[in-house]
C-alpha cells in the first residue's frame, strides 16, 4: 500500500503579500505619527507682552460710545523645545476692550523659530473709530474715572512644527495678553476725553496660549 503524499501548502498569493506589506507600513507610519504627535502637542510656545506704547486713546463720553486708539506693542515668543522648530504662518494680532475689538488686525510676518530661540515682534496697532456697546461704554467711563483701562492684546493664527525634514500639518494658535494701561488725567474736548500725550508701559506680562488641531 502506497503512502499518500500530502498536498503541498497553498502558495501565498502576491496580492496578499502586497496587502500585508501595506498593512505593516501603515502600522509603522501610524506609530511614528503618534509618537511625534505625543511629543509635539504638549509643547506650545510661550508668549510675553513686553511693553505697550500708546500714542493716542480718545473716547467719547456720551452715547454712542466711540473709541479711537493707536498703540505699538512688543511681544516675544520663546520655543522651549530642544529638537523641534516652529513655523508661524498667518498670525493676526489686535487689541480688545471687554472682548470688543478696538484696533485693526495686524498680520505678523511668516517666521521660522529654531529650537530654544526667542523671536520678537513690534507691530503698530491702529484703531480709527470703534463703536463700543452701551454696557462696555458705561464701564469704560468708570475706568476713565479711575485712570486705568484693561486692554487685552489677542492673537490667533496657524503654526507648524518641524523635526528634521518632517513638517507637521497646521495647528491653530490662540492667545491673549492682558495689559493694564494707566491713562491718568485726560484732556476733555467737548464730548471727547483725549489722552494728553504718548506713554509707554514696561509690562513683561505672560500671555495665555492655546494650540489645537
Amino acid at each position: 500500500m502506497c503512502d499518500k503524499i500530502p498536498p503541498p501548502p497553498p502558495a501565498t498569493s502576491i496580492p496578499k503579500l502586497i496587502f500585508y506589506g501595506a498593512l505593516a507600513f501603515i502600522g509603522v507610519f501610524g506609530l511614528v505619527v503618534l509618537l511625534i504627535f505625543l511629543i509635539l502637542y504638549p509643547s506650545k510656545p510661550s508668549f510675553t507682552l513686553q511693553d505697550v506704547t500708546v500714542s493716542s486713546f480718545n473716547v467719547s463720553t456720551t452715547q454712542p460710545y466711540l473709541l479711537s486708539t493707536n498703540m505699538q506693542v512688543t511681544i516675544s515668543s520663546r520655543n522651549s523645545m530642544s529638537r523641534v522648530a516652529i513655523i508661524y504662518g498667518k498670525v493676526d494680532l489686535y487689541a480688545t476692550y471687554r472682548n470688543e475689538q478696538i484696533t485693526s488686525r495686524y498680520s505678523l510676518p511668516v517666521t521660522y523659530q529654531e529650537h530654544k530661540e526667542v523671536v520678537v515682534w513690534s507691530p503698530y496697532l491702529e484703531g480709527d473709530v470703534a463703536t463700543i456697546s452701551p454696557i462696555s461704554g458705561h464701564v469704560l467711563m468708570q475706568d476713565l474715572n479711575y485712570g486705568a483701562v484693561m486692554v487685552v492684546i489677542k492673537f490667533d493664527g496657524r503654526l507648524k512644527f518641524r523635526v528634521g525634514g518632517w513638517t507637521s500639518g497646521n495647528y491653530r494658535l490662540y492667545g491673549h495678553c492682558p495689559a493694564m494701561i494707566q491713562l491718568g488725567d485726560m484732556n476733555t474736548r467737548k464730548d471727547f476725553a483725549v489722552s494728553a500725550e504718548a506713554f509707554k508701559f514696561q509690562l513683561v506680562q505672560n500671555c495665555h496660549v492655546e494650540i489645537a488641531l
